[in-house]
């Protein structure tokens, strides 16, 4: 419990945003936590440090181990050097890196870096020398041990094949990302309450993107890693940031996917994937989490596993051997590997075959915003390096409603076009633009005076042409929208939009109108706000809230932060030493074993006159253990 006090007292003296770091890092919540020694000693619960070490490095490890040897409770990094040596570390390792590790481990508040000495907590000292019970290795083994094998470096000769499978890996992704999203805005996906998305969703998605449904789960991991996607409750839905991300170009937007990847890596697997950058990853690399992160179990397995898999569809290896633009992703970063990557990418194209049959062919993939538009007026059939569209009498009134004209569809098809407008496809969007608006749907207005059966209808359905009306009214491919008679038009107690576009797939000419009865154009789907970062927000509120409390304390900060020191020594029993200043000035010490705390004072046996002593709070400077006085 000294351990507490110590560290409570560093926290106060923490930036702010150490702190934070500190916290995020520690997966500490802010539940029941009032002040810092509240936080001190949920940094030092033992599960809490045992998931902190799980995450560590062999290095870390046993240079934490070699630090907590010994009578002395700090230790320099030299003689954490020798300690690890003579545990058979070899070759000894550099004091730079060592340095490094324990800065780390300082900066994770496991032990404490003061001039060049460290100082391991006590709750760290135990959970460690806990390890060989556990089945976990000791500080000896953690530095003994040698790594698995030599790291086999790819031969050149197979750097061609797997760029080439790599960059098609990479394409598949662009598009499969980009087509995930075009689903997502138009119909959510069901996330279960378990986990995983329900099965219904997943065969829906793997159709539209063209992959096998197994890898559905990885699709949606890396666009919701770049911020593409995101889940409201059990629904996973478009981000407002995706609709102009697919208007950049193939490589801008595997860039974009590749830096998301990059920058959501743990420093622990960063490092880690880092060394076998030029080396297979598989089996060894799998080995070599096993050996590296002893304490790490099936956790980071998983964690390798996933970001592996994801590092697999994004072209960052193919056949578990790093691409180049892979190895320049983990050695030099995102802008190197978007460069190796556009030049392995097929080029644009911004021209299409019309056929006659109403089809389109894209002989490579379509420049964004000529596809993007395009598929305002056709539906896509068909997504590889050749892309295929249809238009249909449905597609046309769908880009009519969303604000295109007969003049402005043709005048787009015909730029793009490289054999012309087929007479067909110009007969189909000049008379569908002559049919749009025959049948209308508007929003019922709810007024005071209305009958009570209509608040229950939301939208109504209009035309001039009651033989259309009435086809409406029988049609069952539209049943579902109940629709019934109501003064020479239809209602539904469904909102006008969702009617508008399921007359729309029904393939009428709807159109939308306002109150007034001005037609208006409507885009199907909606999108929702990119999601912020809840952690950072929740530990910057938590550490505002600890310094808040120090502040409200005003002139008793001092003493209160005193009583709360005395507490916390009483309760675990610590021996102290306390500094009290005397009526004529002078500041005495005590050795006391504190018994209580209470009515503003101190009691306590003193350990050398072997009498029990009540002091004042307010004569009280200073205390510290006494372990401290004795080392």
């Amino acid at each position: 419990m000294t351990s507490t006090l110590t560290l409570a007292a560093r926290l106060r003296t923490l930036a702010d945003a150490e702190l934070q770091a500190a916290i995020r890092a520690r997966e500490i919540s802010g539940s029941g936590i009032h002040d810092f020694f509240d936080l001190a000693e949920a940094l030092l619960d033992r599960d809490n440090i045992q998931r902190a070490l799980a995450r560590l490095d062999r290095l870390s490890l046993a240079a934490i181990a070699a630090a907590a040897q010994g009578r002395v409770r700090a230790a320099s990094v030299p003689e954490v050097i020798a300690q690890l040596v003579s545990w058979g570390a070899a070759p000894e390792p550099p004091l730079a890196l060592v340095t490094a590790r324990l800065q780390h481990a300082a900066e994770l508040l496991l032990v404490e870096n003061t001039d060049q000495l460290v100082l391991v907590y006590d709750a760290v000292r135990e959970v460690l020398a806990a390890w060989p019970e556990r089945g976990l290795p000791s500080g000896a083994e953690l530095a003994a041990s040698g790594a698995p094998g030599v790291l086999a470096i790819l031969p050149s000769a197979t750097g061609d094949d797997t760029d080439r499978l790599a960059s098609e890996h990479a394409f598949a992704a662009v598009t499969g990302v980009s087509e995930l999203v075009t689903e997502l805005v138009a119909e959510p996906a069901h996330e279960l309450q378990k986990g995983g998305l329900a099965l219904p969703s997943v065969k829906r998605l793997a159709n539209a993107l063209s992959v096998p449904m197994a890898d559905v789960a990885g699709m949606l991991s890396i666009a919701a890693r770049a911020g593409l996607v995101t889940r409201e409750g059990r629904l996973w839905l478009a981000t407002d940031t995706a609709t102009a991300w697919q208007r950049r170009s193939t490589s801008q937007r595997w860039s974009t996917l590749a830096a998301a990847w990059i920058d959501a890596l743990p420093a622990d697997i960063r490092i880690l994937l880092a060394q076998r950058a030029r080396a297979p990853w598989g089996s060894g690399l799998q080995a070599l989490v096993a050996w590296n992160y002893p304490a790490g179990g099936g956790d980071i397995q998983q964690r390798v596993s996933q970001f592996a898999g994801d590092a697999e569809l994004l072209g960052l290896t193919a056949h578990d051997a790093p691409s180049s633009a892979g190895t320049l992703l983990l050695e030099n970063g995102t802008d190197d590997a978007t460069r190796r990557m556009h030049a392995l990418f097929p080029s644009e194209v911004e021209k299409v075959y019309l056929q006659h049959d109403l089809s389109i062919v894209a002989p490579g993939p379509l420049a964004p915003e000529i596809d993007s538009r395009l598929r305002t007026v056709a539906d896509v059939e068909g997504r590889a390096l050749a892309s295929a569209y249809r238009i249909s009498e449905s597609s046309v009134n769908r880009a009519i409603s969303m604000g295109e004209t007969e003049a402005s569809l043709l005048a787009f098809l015909g730029e793009i076009s490289l054999t012309g407008i087929p007479q067909p496809l110009n007969y189909l969007v000049a008379e569908t633009a002559r049919r749009y608006g025959r049948v209308r749907v508007g929003s019922i207005i709810e007024t005071a005076d209305a009958p009570r059966h209509e608040s229950r209808n939301r939208s109504y359905i209009a035309s001039d042409d009651a033989n259309l009306l009435h086809t409406l009214e029988v049609d069952q491919a539209i049943a579902a929208l109940g629709l019934v008679r109501d003064d020479g038009r239809l209602v539904s107690r469904f909102a006008r939009d969702e009617v508008f576009w399921a007359l729309t797939d029904a393939r009428y000419p709807v159109a939308a109108e306002d109150g007034n009865g001005v037609i208006v154009n409507l885009r199907r789907g909606r999108t929702v706000p990119a999601p912020r970062p809840v952690s950072a927000n929740t530990t910057a509120a938590l550490v505002a809230r600890l310094r808040a409390a120090e502040t409200e304390a005003g002139p008793d900060a001092a003493r209160a932060w005193l009583a709360r020191q005395l507490e916390i020594a009483v309760r675990a029993r610590v021996a102290l030493i306390v500094s009290v200043v005397m009526p004529d000035g002078r500041v005495v010490e005590y050795a006391l074993e504190p018994t209580g705390v209470g009515g503003g004072r101190l009691r306590g046996r003193d350990r050398q006159a072997d009498i029990e002593r009540t002091l004042p709070l307010s004569s009280i400077s200073g205390i510290r253990p006494a372990e401290d006085a004795e080392g």
